[in-house]
């Protein structure tokens, strides 16, 4: 620490400061990472025997309202496009759920499907939830 000649000290410590940003930070990733799936509070449709996926599919969700969120993040159509040609050009054996509200009108779920499709997405599902 400098001193002046009257005994002031004319630094400002700044280590209490980046502990606090860090801290904060820190919380804030955590909670970005619970509240992610929960993006949207979807009803699913029931279906009387569901198959189970394998793997880590890429998830995505159309609420209500028709907007779409990708893993659990809020997306356009178009950075819903830009992020699947990114995978496709990762893994060709790209697997995508698609979990719509119940209650979204069936053009809004088949459009995205078409999406999908003509992005060279092979293996598609819908999510379901068991009777």
């Amino acid at each position: 620490m400098k001193q002046d000649d009257e005994g002031l000290i004319t630094e400002i410590n700044v280590i209490p400061l980046v502990d606090i940003v860090l801290v904060i930070l820190i919380i804030f990733l955590l909670v970005a990472q619970i509240m992610g799936p929960s993006v949207f509070k979807i009803k699913l449709p029931e279906a009387g025997n569901p198959d189970q996926s394998k793997g880590s599919p890429v998830t995505v969700w159309i609420n209500q309202e028709g907007k779409l969120a990708l893993n659990g993040y809020i997306v356009t159509e178009s950075e819903l496009l830009e992020s699947v040609r990114k995978w496709l050009g990762e893994d060709s054996d790209l697997q995508v759920i698609l979990s719509a509200d119940e209650r979204v009108f069936y053009g809004d779920a088949v459009r995205v499907l078409d999406i999908l499709k003509k992005e060279g997405v092979k293996k598609l599902a819908l999510q379901v939830q068991p009777k």
